[in-house]
């Protein structure tokens, strides 16, 4: 799984904090990136913070990506 956070996204500080907290269940990376950053193919504005799951599916939600990597 692979996660991109920005510095100035009010969603990042959590979903740090749950990618911490399941630190060494998960395999996971993590990119900082900036708000200009085209992160999702899809997508023509940018939105931060997004899980990029092993499936090639994303999740754009904070709250779901922090009950993803408590898994």
């Amino acid at each position: 799984m692979r996660l991109f956070v920005s510095e100035g996204a009010p969603g990042s500080l959590p979903v740090l904090a749950a990618a911490e907290r399941a630190q060494g269940r998960a395999e996971l990376l993590i990119s900082t990136v900036g708000p200009e950053d085209c992160v999702v193919p899809f997508l023509t504005w940018p939105k931060l913070p997004v899980l990029q799951l092993d499936s090639g599916n994303y999740l754009f939600s904070t709250s779901a990506i922090c009950r993803r990597q408590n898994l």
